[in-house]
């Protein structure tokens, strides 16, 4: 993950206040729907961020497992750690870089990646040493969206008319990682063979759009843009969504792969 989105303790908790109820958790929910876990096994969640998928992941699963999240910002982790779910697990949280993962091989019988992978440098790296902490029978869930958002797109537009390139580019980065083939091809050159493949179609929610503009990476360019290029920048992007307005709530239309792969 690039220092783009190293987020300080305020964003990774408004993230979690904001980005997840509105689009993270929604997204582990859909993806938990379509996964079965066998009782007592090993789970990891990377690039966790605050934790709305390995807390999913701990609800569902039964016996006496192990649930496991790990993000490279140590903020992101420290908001995980403070939001036990009510369930039998008891969460490890470690903040660490996905090519360096302190565990041994064939340690985790399940592993998830929500989201990350755009996000990883090195992406060959990652998913080689992802499959190494796999058993020989394990699985790996990945989500990678699958199409930039109309609301991405049009925030996009809107922070390189008034703040600059830069920041338009943070907004889309989620989306730079989308071709299917490709994600296919690197999960098999590390070592996996594609069991399923599925696209997934969610609904993001914004009942304060302002608000979710601001739990992002972007909130930086934005204060040191000032208040008025702010208001401009989100009333431009309220009236690009207009269309999805149901009585006061935007209802976005967001679409991501979901690959399952086996080890």
């Amino acid at each position: 993950m690039t220092d783009n989105f190293r987020l300080t303790k305020e964003a990774a908790q408004k993230y979690n206040n904001h980005s997840v109820p509105a689009m993270f958790g929604p997204l582990a929910e859909a993806t938990m729907q379509k996964v079965q876990l066998r009782s007592g096994t090993c789970v990891i969640d990377i690039a966790c961020g605050t934790g709305a998928l390995t807390r999913e992941i701990a609800r569902k699963l039964t016996g006496k497992g192990r649930v496991v999240g790990v993000d490279l910002n140590e903020t992101m982790i420290e908001v995980a750690r403070s939001n036990q779910p009510d369930c039998r697990h008891v969460l490890e949280w470690y903040a660490t870089d996905v090519t360096e993962l302190p565990f041994e091989g064939a340690t985790f019988d399940y592993a998830f990646i929500q989201q990350g992978l755009q996000f990883f440098p090195d992406k060959s790296a990652a998913l080689q040493e992802v499959h190494r902490i796999l058993r020989n029978d394990g699985q790996l869930f990945l989500t990678c969206w699958r199409a930039v958002s109309p609301f991405n797109g049009a925030l996009a537009k809107a922070l390189e008319r008034h703040v600059g390139t830069d920041a338009a580019i943070k907004a889309r980065a989620p989306f730079s990682f989308r071709d299917g083939e490709l994600i296919s091809n690197l999960l098999v050159d590390a070592g996996f063979k594609i069991a399923r493949y599925e696209p997934l179609v969610l609904e993001r929610r914004f009942i304060d759009l302002r608000a979710q503009i601001m739990a992002l990476p972007i909130e930086t360019d934005l204060r040191d843009a000032g208040a008025d290029v702010t208001n401009k920048v989100v009333e431009e992007v309220a009236d690009a969504l207009s269309r999805y307005d149901k009585e006061g709530v935007l209802h976005v239309p967001q679409e991501a792969h979901l690959f399952v792969a086996a080890a």
